[in-house]
């Protein structure tokens, strides 16, 4: 090796021991065989079962953060076992009993790795694409999650049914899990083989373990740097039968009580239904969908002319996603299922819907549609032909995985409003996707084409009562949309292009597109040296140049340009500084913090800084300054978090942030704060009480907003919910607007799941 790749290799990366080192890429393969029981093990925690006495065991776990490829300070072993419906996991991690963190309760909360935690990590279909988390921490609270496209799509909300325990020993502690192959959809067979992988979090070393590490900039759910599980032969599943029925009481404290679905009812009921009809497909259907009425958005504030993005929660939406998914998350989904019962922002009812999808062979396949109801204003004086339209959501997928590292697809969204308007909608598009080197070079692009009708227009009557317009024609407007992104995700160099084209006929009537009508161009590279040196875990710097045009490249609209660098430390803490130049032609007039941005083109300098502490220590804290020339004045934003888990059955988490500053005109001030808040008691792992609170000082927009929540889980899969809801305006809004009024309401959520195995 050449005197001047040694030094380059030094500044790069200095190993655990202080010597320059080359990590090999992602460790070497790694398999692990599990061993079928004909006694299932009792979940309890406890190694006692015959099985764990025979079952080969995994262990040789490297640590990933801080020392990449590092012994861990800590053993961690694992079993796997199975029987013809189950997965069963043992894992026992040492370590010195008074040395295990275990400060949240809560279910599905990311806090749980600050704990003391350990998580099974499975692709159950072997694609290198698709991988499931199932984690629980010492005091045995669980979370779950899905994650698609190899990391590239996370889905937090997926909410499975599974069995896990755990028992605290004198030198560490045991979890043993007990997995459906149900929730897996894993197929039948003689001999199969899953991705496979488990992690292990300890905050008091400030480190995570992984059985084949899974080299940064990699998500931590990366199915294609798994290892795999191997030694399932004949398994001959049960298929299920999963039923959830829930009914719903609320009052609004109003002198009135409707059971009518399309008002705000008093009473409602519903329920969820899902089959497995084959040994990887699944049939879906839900009545009077429930629209997350235990679930808050938290309060975000628009800060340019782009809408927002809120994730789904709906438990029928979610299921299934990893078929459905198509497009760029939060910029350009084709398809984005919360656009369906939502009409301007409020819940419309919805009648039902059905769902069947699955795997056969390297085809993967979904079908859905949903029905809602005429949405009725909330005044029973209203008429019954008041109010939206009822509307019928029909979308189909197709998926071929041509090898393990390649796919493509087609999919096709249609809309229809039952009323006199016919204002109709379609779109479709093609998608694919290719990645090497053990999926760090990935490339995904896609091609949609949307179809709308445009309803003719009303009639215009002149003050005289005379038609003085007949209203503009019903006509019709076709749209082209296209994205490319090439990335490599290498330990120390990233670089990434990405390209996003739609005209301005373009309009996906389910989907989510933040700035349709644009042809967006962006190059970034980061560089992340790890020198091994001050206790740096590692450093990231680079620039990125964003351009944005109309989508004839005859007018640039927005163009910037920056550079950012980051300095992480083994111990948790970190700090980051970014500047960049922003070029920005705003075409149409629009309202920001109450007032008028006019059409004009803006120049301006950004600058940003953050600092954060330890994020598993009991306090953890962060805070971030920024400075932006925008819509030609400054704009100064602030913005602190504080979480203090003071033990596993209280915390406290809020982030306040402040905005100031003016417009083109200084007379055109802005003063204002918004804060997101969480107060959590938990009484034990199964319930627990936690208080949101958001306020908002954004201007027309005042308000303060509680949401208190107690959370039963009764028995697996079954939930008892009671939330009370305050929404309490602090200003009198726009001026054009009908007066705010404060709204507050009471709601009993009663959910029942079960779930029954059918003949083999």
């Amino acid at each position: 090796m050449s005197v001047t790749a040694k030094v380059l290799g030094a500044l790069l990366w200095v190993g655990p021991a202080g010597t320059p080192s080359e990590f090999p890429d992602e460790g070497p393969p790694r398999s692990i065989e599990a061993t079928r029981v004909e006694t299932a093990p009792k979940i309890d925690g406890v190694d006692d079962d015959p099985i764990w006495a025979r079952a080969p065991m995994g262990e040789g776990f490297l640590e990933r953060t801080p020392q990449l490829g590092a012994e861990p300070a800590h053993r961690t072993r694992f079993q796997v076992a199975y029987d013809d419906d189950f997965l069963y996991v043992l894992i026992r991690a040492d370590i010195p009993r008074d040395q295990i963190r275990v400060r949240t309760l809560l279910r599905d909360s990311f806090d749980i790795f600050g704990d003391s935690t350990v998580a099974v990590k499975i692709d159950p279909h072997h694609d290198r694409r698709s991988a499931m988390t199932l984690a629980v921490n010492a005091d045995g609270a669980q979370i779950d999650w899905m994650v698609l496209e190899d990391g590239r799509v996370s889905i937090r909300e997926w909410d499975a049914v599974w069995e896990a325990e755990t028992k605290i020993r004198d030198d560490g502690f045991d979890a043993e899990f007990k997995i459906p192959f149900s929730i897996l959809g894993m197929k039948g067979g003689e001999a199969l083989t899953m991705g496979w992988e488990i992690t292990r979090d300890e905050p008091t070393v400030n480190a995570t373990y992984d059985w084949r590490v899974i080299v940064p900039p990699r998500h931590p759910v990366s199915a294609s740097a798994f290892g795999e599980l191997t030694g399932l032969r004949g398994v001959r599943s049960q298929r299920a039968l999963e039923f959830t029925p829930f009914v719903v009481g609320s009052t609004d404290f109003e002198p009135v009580f409707r059971l009518d679905p399309r008002r705000r009812a008093n009473v409602s009921a519903g329920a969820d239904f899902r089959v497995q009809v084959g040994a990887t497909s699944y049939i879906e259907a839900s009545a009077l969908t429930d629209f997350a009425q235990v679930e808050a958005d938290q309060v975000q504030v628009v800060n340019d002319r782009f809408p927002l993005f809120f994730p789904e929660r709906r438990p029928f939406f979610i299921n299934g996603l990893d078929i459905f998914n198509f497009g760029r998350p939060q910029e350009a989904q084709l398809f984005f299922s919360r656009r369906i019962g939502l009409d301007g922002g409020i819940p419309a009812p919805i009648l039902g819907g059905a769902k069947a999808y699955g795997r056969a062979g390297p085809v993967s396949y979904g079908v859905l549609n949903v029905q809602t109801l005429r949405q009725l204003p909330h005044d029973d004086e209203f008429e019954e032909d008041e109010g939206a339209a009822p509307e019928n959501f029909t979308v189909g997928r197709v998926r071929l995985q041509t090898g393990p590292y390649a796919s493509f697809g087609i999919l096709a969204a249609g809309k229809h409003r039952f009323d006199e308007a016919r204002d109709d909608a379609f779109s479709g598009g093609i998608d694919g996707e290719l990645r090497a080197f053990r999926g760090k070079l990935r490339s995904y692009g896609f091609v949609a084409t949307t179809w709308r009708e445009i309803p003719r227009g009303a009639p215009v009557v002149d003050d005289t009562g005379r038609v003085s317009s007949l209203g503009t024609p019903r006509d019709e407007a076709v749209g082209s949309s296209a994205h490319a992104l090439v990335e490599y995700q290498g330990l120390f160099v990233r670089p990434s292009i990405s390209w996003l084209w739609s005209d301005e006929d373009f309009d996906a009537p389910m989907g989510f597109y933040r700035r349709p009508g644009t042809a967006q161009q962006r190059a970034e590279v980061v560089f992340a040296p790890r020198p091994g040196v001050l206790g740096l875990r590692d450093l990231q710097f680079g620039p990125a140049v964003d351009v944005t045009t109309t989508p004839n490249y005859d007018a640039t609209l927005t163009r910037g340009m920056g550079a950012f660098f980051n300095a992480n430390w083994n111990a948790g803490w970190s700090t980051g500084y970014s500047v960049g130049h922003l070029n920005d032609l705003v075409r149409e007039d629009f309202e920001l913090y109450a007032l008028e941005v006019e059409a004009d083109r803006y120049y301006g300098v950004d600058h940003s800084a953050y600092f954060s502490t330890p994020d598993r220590a009991y306090v953890a804290a962060s805070t971030s300054y920024g400075f932006a020339q925008r819509f030609g004045g400054p704009r100064h934003s602030v913005s602190a978090n504080l979480r203090i888990r003071a033990n596993k059955h209280f915390s406290l988490e809020g982030t306040y942030s402040h905005l100031v500053g003016h417009l083109r005109d200084p007379e055109d001030q802005f003063n204002f704060g918004f804060l997101n808040g969480t107060v959590l008691f938990a009484v034990h792992r199964n319930l627990t009480l936690d208080t949101l609170v958001r306020y908002s000082m954004e201007p027309e927009r005042e308000r303060l907003g509680l949401q208190s929540r107690l959370r039963w889980r009764y028995r697996p899969g079954s939930d008892l919910f009671l939330v009370y809801r305050n929404d309490l305006p602090l200003g009198p809004g726009p001026a054009d607007a009908p007066p705010r009024q404060n709204f507050h309401s009471l709601t009993l959520k009663l959910t029942f799941y079960l779930r029954v195995l059918l003949r083999r």
